[in-house]
Protein backbone atom coordinates (compact mmCIF):
# COMPACT_ATOMS: atom_id res chain seq x y z
CA UNK A 1 0.00 0.00 0.00
CA UNK A 2 2.74 2.52 1.02
CA UNK A 3 4.65 1.75 -2.40
CA UNK A 4 1.60 2.26 -4.62
CA UNK A 5 0.53 5.45 -2.45
CA UNK A 6 4.48 7.32 -3.28
CA UNK A 7 3.87 5.92 -6.47
CA UNK A 8 0.99 8.04 -7.02
CA UNK A 9 2.03 11.09 -5.72
CA UNK A 10 5.11 10.68 -7.84
CA UNK A 11 2.57 10.89 -10.79
CA UNK A 12 1.18 13.41 -9.16
CA UNK A 13 4.09 15.74 -9.07
CA UNK A 14 5.62 14.49 -12.61
CA UNK A 15 2.68 15.67 -14.11
CA UNK A 16 2.93 18.01 -16.67
CA UNK A 17 1.27 21.07 -16.14
CA UNK A 18 -0.52 24.00 -18.26
CA UNK A 19 0.26 27.46 -16.77
CA UNK A 20 0.16 30.78 -18.80
CA UNK A 21 3.19 32.74 -19.45
CA UNK A 22 1.13 35.65 -18.38
CA UNK A 23 -1.75 35.83 -15.74
CA UNK A 24 -3.02 39.12 -16.22
CA UNK A 25 -6.15 39.54 -17.51
CA UNK A 26 -6.77 41.06 -21.06
CA UNK A 27 -3.08 40.26 -22.11
CA UNK A 28 -1.34 39.60 -25.52
CA UNK A 29 1.50 38.45 -27.11
CA UNK A 30 3.63 36.15 -29.47
CA UNK A 31 4.30 32.44 -28.64
CA UNK A 32 5.65 29.74 -29.99
CA UNK A 33 3.34 27.14 -29.03
CA UNK A 34 -0.47 27.19 -28.81
CA UNK A 35 -1.59 27.19 -24.88
CA UNK A 36 0.93 30.29 -24.23
CA UNK A 37 3.86 28.92 -22.84
CA UNK A 38 6.82 29.24 -24.58
CA UNK A 39 8.02 32.87 -25.73
CA UNK A 40 11.69 31.58 -26.41
CA UNK A 41 12.76 28.94 -28.79
CA UNK A 42 16.43 27.98 -28.70
CA UNK A 43 17.25 25.18 -30.70
CA UNK A 44 15.73 25.86 -34.00
CA UNK A 45 17.72 24.75 -37.58
CA UNK A 46 18.78 26.81 -40.66
CA UNK A 47 15.96 27.55 -43.32
CA UNK A 48 13.41 25.60 -40.72
CA UNK A 49 9.74 26.81 -40.86
CA UNK A 50 8.14 27.36 -37.57
CA UNK A 51 4.64 28.52 -36.44
CA UNK A 52 4.03 31.44 -34.31
CA UNK A 53 0.95 32.46 -32.48
CA UNK A 54 -0.77 36.12 -31.53
CA UNK A 55 -2.20 34.75 -28.83
CA UNK A 56 -4.75 36.44 -26.30
CA UNK A 57 -4.08 35.43 -22.71
CA UNK A 58 -6.96 35.90 -19.81
CA UNK A 59 -9.75 37.68 -21.62
CA UNK A 60 -12.15 39.84 -19.51
CA UNK A 61 -15.16 38.94 -22.02
CA UNK A 62 -16.35 35.58 -23.76
CA UNK A 63 -16.22 37.05 -27.34
CA UNK A 64 -14.24 39.34 -29.72
CA UNK A 65 -15.99 41.10 -33.04
CA UNK A 66 -12.28 42.07 -33.88
CA UNK A 67 -8.56 43.79 -33.19
CA UNK A 68 -5.83 45.55 -34.27
CA UNK A 69 -1.78 45.20 -33.99
CA UNK A 70 1.93 45.54 -35.65
CA UNK A 71 4.57 43.80 -34.98
CA UNK A 72 8.11 44.25 -35.99
CA UNK A 73 10.94 41.54 -37.16
CA UNK A 74 14.65 42.04 -36.34
CA UNK A 75 17.13 39.46 -37.94
CA UNK A 76 17.34 36.90 -39.83
CA UNK A 77 13.74 35.33 -40.57
CA UNK A 78 11.28 35.53 -43.42
CA UNK A 79 7.25 35.73 -42.81
CA UNK A 80 5.89 33.27 -45.22
CA UNK A 81 1.97 33.65 -44.13
CA UNK A 82 -0.13 34.37 -41.79
CA UNK A 83 -3.84 33.01 -40.84
CA UNK A 84 -6.40 34.59 -38.96
CA UNK A 85 -9.92 33.18 -38.05
CA UNK A 86 -12.44 32.04 -40.32
CA UNK A 87 -14.84 35.10 -41.56
CA UNK A 88 -12.22 37.53 -41.10
CA UNK A 89 -10.76 40.83 -43.03
CA UNK A 90 -7.65 42.71 -42.44
CA UNK A 91 -7.66 45.89 -43.66
CA UNK A 92 -4.45 46.61 -42.00
CA UNK A 93 -2.32 47.22 -45.26
CA UNK A 94 -0.61 43.42 -44.74
CA UNK A 95 2.80 42.77 -44.32
CA UNK A 96 2.91 43.02 -40.24
CA UNK A 97 -0.01 45.45 -39.08
CA UNK A 98 -3.06 44.02 -39.24
CA UNK A 99 -6.27 45.39 -38.41
CA UNK A 100 -8.82 42.71 -38.49
CA UNK A 101 -12.67 42.10 -38.51
CA UNK A 102 -14.35 38.98 -37.83
CA UNK A 103 -17.31 38.37 -39.53
CA UNK A 104 -18.74 36.30 -36.33
CA UNK A 105 -18.08 36.35 -33.07
CA UNK A 106 -15.13 34.81 -31.96
CA UNK A 107 -15.63 32.87 -28.63
CA UNK A 108 -12.78 33.22 -26.38
CA UNK A 109 -10.74 30.99 -23.95
CA UNK A 110 -7.81 31.09 -21.74
CA UNK A 111 -5.45 31.23 -24.52
CA UNK A 112 -7.10 32.66 -27.78
CA UNK A 113 -5.54 32.25 -31.09
CA UNK A 114 -5.88 35.61 -32.99
CA UNK A 115 -3.72 34.87 -35.62
CA UNK A 116 -0.83 32.02 -36.89
CA UNK A 117 1.93 33.45 -38.87
CA UNK A 118 4.64 30.80 -39.94
CA UNK A 119 8.35 31.79 -39.99
CA UNK A 120 11.29 30.88 -41.86
CA UNK A 121 14.35 30.92 -39.86
CA UNK A 122 17.14 32.07 -42.30
CA UNK A 123 20.48 31.76 -41.51
CA UNK A 124 21.97 30.97 -37.57
CA UNK A 125 25.31 32.65 -38.60
CA UNK A 126 23.05 35.87 -38.54
CA UNK A 127 21.92 35.70 -34.96
CA UNK A 128 18.57 35.35 -33.50
CA UNK A 129 15.64 37.05 -34.31
CA UNK A 130 13.35 38.92 -31.91
CA UNK A 131 10.25 39.71 -32.06
CA UNK A 132 8.41 43.72 -30.63
CA UNK A 133 4.40 43.33 -30.46
CA UNK A 134 2.62 46.94 -30.89
CA UNK A 135 -0.25 48.34 -31.72
CA UNK A 136 -1.20 49.05 -35.31
CA UNK A 137 -0.67 51.80 -37.59
CA UNK A 138 -3.06 53.68 -37.77
CA UNK A 139 -4.82 52.59 -34.26
CA UNK A 140 -8.05 52.98 -33.10
CA UNK A 141 -6.98 53.77 -29.30
CA UNK A 142 -3.36 53.69 -28.39
CA UNK A 143 -0.59 52.91 -31.21
CA UNK A 144 2.40 51.53 -28.38
CA UNK A 145 -0.68 48.38 -27.73
CA UNK A 146 -2.48 46.35 -29.57
CA UNK A 147 -6.58 46.59 -28.93
CA UNK A 148 -9.57 44.22 -29.27
CA UNK A 149 -12.79 45.06 -30.10
CA UNK A 150 -15.19 42.75 -27.20
CA UNK A 151 -18.16 41.24 -28.79
CA UNK A 152 -20.46 43.87 -27.26
CA UNK A 153 -18.88 46.91 -29.07
CA UNK A 154 -16.56 48.29 -26.72
CA UNK A 155 -12.64 48.88 -27.75
CA UNK A 156 -9.75 48.33 -25.25
CA UNK A 157 -6.15 48.11 -25.19
CA UNK A 158 -4.62 44.92 -24.65
CA UNK A 159 -1.52 44.61 -22.74
CA UNK A 160 1.38 43.11 -24.04
CA UNK A 161 2.95 40.14 -22.86
CA UNK A 162 6.57 42.05 -22.30
CA UNK A 163 7.49 46.08 -21.17
CA UNK A 164 5.59 48.01 -24.38
CA UNK A 165 8.82 47.65 -26.88
CA UNK A 166 10.47 45.28 -25.36
CA UNK A 167 11.01 42.05 -27.25
CA UNK A 168 7.80 39.75 -26.97
CA UNK A 169 9.47 36.40 -28.45
CA UNK A 170 13.00 35.47 -29.86
CA UNK A 171 14.24 32.72 -31.76
CA UNK A 172 17.81 31.32 -31.22
CA UNK A 173 18.61 34.14 -28.69
CA UNK A 174 19.30 34.55 -24.92
CA UNK A 175 16.01 33.83 -23.43
CA UNK A 176 15.98 36.49 -20.69
CA UNK A 177 15.91 39.08 -23.74
CA UNK A 178 12.05 38.38 -23.51
CA UNK A 179 11.53 39.90 -19.87
CA UNK A 180 7.87 39.93 -18.30
CA UNK A 181 5.90 42.99 -17.56
CA UNK A 182 6.93 44.05 -14.07
CA UNK A 183 5.61 47.19 -12.69
CA UNK A 184 8.59 47.90 -10.57
CA UNK A 185 11.99 46.91 -11.46
CA UNK A 186 14.89 45.68 -8.88
CA UNK A 187 17.00 48.62 -9.58
CA UNK A 188 14.63 51.06 -9.16
CA UNK A 189 13.55 49.54 -5.96
CA UNK A 190 17.49 49.21 -5.04
CA UNK A 191 17.66 53.02 -5.94
CA UNK A 192 15.81 53.82 -3.19
CA UNK A 193 17.97 52.35 -0.29
CA UNK A 194 21.04 54.56 -2.01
Amino acid sequence: MKKLLILMMGLLVASPAFALIDTDPDMMGLYFDETADLNCTTEVAPYAIIPGYFIMTNPSNDSIGGFEFGYDVEGSAMILSIVFPPSSLDVGGGGTNHIVGLGEPLETTEATILATISILYMDAAMGPVHFTLHGSTPSSIDPMLPTILYGQGELMSLGTSTTPGAYTAVINGVCEDVVDTEETTFDSLKSLYR
